[in-house]
């Protein structure tokens, strides 16, 4: 068991997924300043009062846009390994997790990826995003298909959640078929650039 320092926030993070915050209370200042000049990660987790989700998402800081005199932070997170939380502990006032990371699976059914680029090429047109598509349609990891998109938390809990690649798969590929059946263009669903 591992042992990672925890920011809870209200949302999920996902693999591959960037997250910009702004960073100003005290306790956190002081996680990401160590963060950044230890090169080391931390963890994103969703947080309810003082209910923790069971599962997270180890980051790393990927660019400092700015960095205050009174210390506060405005960085870029990337989503690395998601992880399984067994305790948690405060040191100060850092939640410390034990934690556990659960290896990402990159193994699953050339059919199911397949069926997946297809419908995921679709919503991408849908949108109207027609350029760098041989970009997109390298995409083979369930995570990588859902950059960009803002999907609602209780959706996000559920991807998490699942430990299966080839399920993850087959979940995504639900999303986008509704999302194509229901007729969702851009002027009505949000999709922030990758």
């Amino acid at each position: 068991m591992q042992r990672l320092p925890l920011f809870p926030l209200n949302l999920v993070l996902l693999p591959y997924e960037y997250l910009p915050l702004h960073i100003f209370e005290p306790r956190y200042k002081k996680m990401i300043k160590n963060s950044i000049e230890k090169k080391s990660p931390f963890g994103i987790i969703h947080g309810e009062g003082q209910n923790l989700h069971p599962k997270g998402c180890k980051v790393k800081v990927s660019k400092v846009y700015k960095k205050y005199k009174n210390g506060e932070y405005d960085i870029l997170v990337k989503g690395i390994d998601r992880f399984k939380v067994f305790n948690t502990e405060l040191d100060g006032e850092t939640v410390i997790g034990e934690i556990e990371y659960i290896p990402l699976s990159k193994k699953s059914d050339n059919k199911i990826i397949s069926s997946l680029q297809d419908s995921y090429l679709k919503v991408l047109l849908n949108f109207g995003i027609n350029t760098d598509l041989d970009m997109h349609m390298k995409k083979k990891i369930s995570y990588e298909f859902l950059q960009g998109f803002q999907l609602p938390l209780e959706i996000k809990k559920e991807l998490i959640l699942m430990d299966n690649e080839s399920k993850r798969l087959i979940f995504i590929h639900g999303i986008f078929n509704n999302l194509l059946k229901d007729g969702i263009g851009s002027n009505n669903f949000q999709l922030p650039e990758a």
